[in-house]
């Protein structure tokens, strides 16, 4: 009888235990952890090609297989400054990135990251 309730009890344990980790997994959505935009978000300082453009192309757009090398995704290569600017003056870049939001194809990019580059389009794309 003793063993029996050990065993109740080592069950119940368990039982407590397994739903306080099941219960800790939760999916983050960036918008509503941080509703009035992401503090460390600087959009209010000069946005260029080169201090914060050039890293977002480098780690979604101009990588491996996409838009780089000689036969570039859609025959758009974004691995220069005047290649980026010339997608961002003919709309294309706002379209893909900002409105459809299809590019890149591994899913949007961060709500920062498109403030940026809206605020570089709408200053003119300056490098």
């Amino acid at each position: 009888m003793e063993r029996l309730n050990k065993h109740k009890t080592l069950g119940i344990i368990l039982i407590l235990l397994s739903g306080t980790f099941v219960s800790s997994c939760y999916y983050d959505n960036e918008e509503e952890l941080y509703p009035y935009g992401n503090l460390n978000c600087d959009t209010l300082s000069v946005i260029t090609y080169t201090n914060s453009i050039q890293a977002i192309a480098n780690g979604s757009c101009a990588i491996s297989g996409c838009h780089t090398g000689v036969n570039p995704t859609g025959g758009i290569s974004l691995e220069t400054y005047q290649q980026m600017k010339s997608i961002a003056d003919d709309g294309k870049l706002g379209t893909r990135v900002l409105v459809q939001q299809n590019m890149p194809p591994s899913g949007p990019l961060s709500s920062c990251d498109l403030e940026a580059i809206q605020v570089w389009i709408n200053n003119g794309a300056p490098e």
